[in-house]
C-alpha cells in the first residue's frame, strides 16, 4: 500500500479571527490546542470517497467507499463499495470484499452510498443513504451483516424527512469501552445530505435490538440537571448540537484517555448561502456526554482551503494512548483528496481536574 509521506513541521494551529468569533459554542476549555501537521496522509491506492470505518477484533478496518474503483480499480466503479484493510499504520494493504448489496456507480445523490459504520458484538451495522423510494432519493436504510461484509440483510423500515445521513458515536474496537449498553446514532437534522441543517439530532437502541426500530428513542433535550430525555416519538426529537451555519455529513467519536466526545463536520461559510453542496470548512467540538454541552476546539471556514472536504471524522483506531493525538480521515474534491485521507492533529489539554481548580 502506498502512502504519501508528511513534513513534520507542524501547520496551522488554531482558527483565529472571524471565522472563531462565529463559532456555534465557546472556546473549550479542556482542549486548549489543536495544531494539525501541514499534509496529509494520502492511502492513493484506494479510490473514492466517504470512507466509514470501523477495526474488527482482529484489528482488521473495515470501511465501504462511494463512487470509486476502491482498490481493486474496478471497473464499472461502485456507488457502494466494501474493503478491508490491514497492516501497521499508515502502511495498510487494502482489498476489495465483494458483497450482496454493491451498487454500480449511480453518480452522486442518485446513487446509494454508506453514511455510517459499525460493528458490535461481531455485528456489522452499516446506513445506506440515497435510497430511491418511489423516484425520491432523499431516504437512510440500515442494513446488517454477521459474516464481515460479504452478505447483509436490509431493514424493512427507512428514514425520509430527517436521519438522512446517519452515524453511528464510535466508541473502541467492536464497540469495547462504550459508555453503555446502547447503539447511539447521530444526522443533520434534514433529508438531504447534500444540503447543510442548522442541527444535529440523535437516536439510541439499546445494542441487541439495533434493526428493531420499536426499541428506537430520541434525544427530547434535558432537563435542568443535564439529564437527558429519551422519546420513542420521532416527532418529539430535539438538536444536541445547533450551528446557525450549518452542520454536514458529521461524526461523533468518544477519545478515551480524555474522556471526551469529539464532533466533527463541515459548515458553510456564509451562513446565508444557499445551494451550497460542500465546503473547505471544519468544526471540531468536544463534549464530557455525546448530547453535549458542546465546546469549540477547532473552528475554521477554509480549513482545506479552496478545495472542498466532507465526512470528517476520527477513528479510534488513529489515537494515541495518551488520547493527545488523532487523525482525522476524510475526502473530498481537489488536490489527491478523492481518497482515504487522513491528517494528524495534536492537541494541548488540561486534565478535568484542573478545569474544575481553574473555575473555583
Amino acid at each position: 500500500m502506498r502512502h504519501i509521506p508528511f513534513p513534520t513541521v507542524l501547520g496551522f494551529v488554531f482558527a483565529s479571527g472571524t471565522a472563531l468569533a462565529q463559532a456555534p459554542y465557546p472556546p473549550s476549555k479542556t482542549v486548549t490546542k489543536l495544531t494539525w501537521d501541514s499534509n496529509p496522509v494520502r492511502i492513493s491506492d484506494g479510490s473514492g470517497d466517504n470512507w466509514p470505518v470501523v477495526e474488527g477484533e482482529d484489528g482488521v478496518l473495515y470501511t465501504t467507499y462511494g463512487d470509486g474503483q476502491g482498490f481493486g480499480k474496478r471497473n464499472p466503479k461502485l456507488s457502494l463499495g466494501f474493503a478491508k484493510m490491514t497492516g501497521e499504520f499508515p502502511n495498510y494493504t487494502g482489498a476489495d470484499i465483494p458483497s450482496n448489496i454493491d451498487a454500480v456507480m449511480g453518480g452522486g445523490p442518485t446513487g446509494i452510498k454508506s453514511s455510517g459504520l459499525l460493528l458490535v458484538d461481531g455485528v456489522m451495522y452499516l446506513f445506506v443513504r440515497n435510497i430511491n423510494i418511489a423516484g425520491d432519493f432523499t431516504n437512510s436504510r440500515l442494513a446488517w451483516s454477521k459474516d464481515y461484509m460479504k452478505n447483509w440483510t436490509w431493514a424493512g423500515w427507512h428514514f425520509s424527512d430527517t436521519f438522512g445521513c446517519p452515524e453511528f458515536v464510535q466508541f473502541g474496537r467492536n464497540y469495547q469501552g462504550a459508555r453503555d449498553d446502547y447503539v447511539y446514532i447521530v444526522s443533520q437534522d434534514n433529508d438531504n445530505p447534500y444540503h447543510y441543517s442548522p442541527h444535529i439530532v440523535m437516536a439510541r437502541v439499546p445494542k441487541g435490538s439495533v434493526p428493531d426500530l420499536t426499541k428506537w428513542e430520541y434525544f427530547a433535550g434535558t432537563d435542568r440537571a443535564g439529564k437527558p430525555a429519551w422519546s420513542p416519538d420521532l416527532y418529539r426529537r430535539k438538536p444536541v448540537f445547533t450551528d446557525r451555519k450549518g452542520v454536514q455529513r458529521i461524526a461523533i467519536t468518544y477519545n478515551p484517555a480524555l474522556k471526551r466526545y469529539f464532533l466533527a463536520t463541515s459548515h458553510k461559510v456564509d451562513a446565508n448561502a444557499q445551494n451550497v453542496t460542500h465546503t473547505g470548512a471544519l468544526g471540531v467540538f468536544d463534549a464530557p456526554e455525546p448530547w453535549g454541552p458542546w465546546t469549540t476546539v477547532y473552528y475554521d471556514d477554509y480549513w482545506s482551503g479552496k478545495d472542498r472536504t466532507y465526512h470528517h471524522k476520527f477513528p479510534t483506531r488513529f489515537m494515541s494512548a495518551d488520547g493527545k493525538t488523532m487523525w482525522l480521515l476524510y475526502s473530498g474534491l481537489g488536490a489527491g483528496n478523492y481518497a482515504f485521507c487522513i491528517k494528524k492533529a495534536a492537541l494541548e489539554w488540561h486534565s478535568l481536574q484542573a478545569v474544575d481548580q481553574t473555575r473555583r
